[in-house]
């Protein structure tokens, strides 16, 4: 159901403009990436001189959203700055594989949506917030404005991945209908939306490219 929701989430708050960011081409040095720039990207790493820590992040300091106050963190109401704290060099250089071409081009030559869920999940999609901190490890990662492009890059694999056998892949919706169900996945099954939007069926969303949707990378 992740990938369906999160086309869903997508759609909703891009409004057709699919912009994304493609770690790929920065994974041998993630803060030097273009999207930190102070200038024309979001701002980059926290100033460890500020005494306020979130998570192994510091308060951002330069570009855009420099100083941006926020009202929540995880799941209470914690009024904070928008942190980063990019990882160490040792700790980065094991992380980069996890978002790097190889591992990308590994996930989409996976034949079926398990595998292609693990590896995704176990690599690139969890390896971005490991190694920026802060905000982005956080149940409210949408703090961060770059959580947006990162996401976006996520679901833009899965839109390649399923295009390489659209008939199949874009049926395929394995598994339990939910964390310690019992009951097997359909595709009637409904994508509760928490209120955002109304509740929608799985089916609705299996293509970006649906009436519902409407977009494509």
């Amino acid at each position: 159901m992740y990938y369906s929701y999160h086309s869903s989430r997508m759609a909703k708050s891009e409004q057709r403009g699919e912009n994304y960011w493609n770690w790929a081409l920065d994974w041998e040095n993630i803060p030097m990436s273009p999207v930190w720039d102070s200038e024309t990207g979001f701002g980059g790493n926290g100033n460890k001189s500020d005494p306020r820590s979130i998570f192994n992040g510091y308060c951002v300091a330069d570009g855009p959203f420099a100083g941006l106050e926020l009202r929540y963190l995880d799941k209470k109401y914690h009024p904070h700055c928008l942190a980063h704290g990019f990882e160490a060099p040792e700790v980065l250089a094991r992380l980069g594989p996890k978002v790097g071409p190889t591992a990308v081009e590994e996930l989409l030559h996976l034949s079926d949506y398990e595998s292609f869920n693990l590896h995704l999940e176990r690599g690139s999609h969890s390896g971005i917030p490991l190694s920026i901190r802060g905000d982005f490890t956080l149940f409210t990662a949408p703090n961060d404005p770059v959580f947006f492009l990162h996401h976006a890059q996520v679901d833009r694999l899965w839109w390649t991945w399923q295009h390489d056998d659209p008939r199949q892949r874009q049926t395929e919706y394995p598994g339990k209908a939910a964390h310690d169900s019992t009951k097997d996945a359909s595709l009637a099954d409904l994508v509760p939306m928490g209120g955002l939007a109304p509740d929608i069926a799985v089916k609705e969303i299996m293509s970006t490219e649906s009436d519902l949707l409407c977009y494509r990378y």
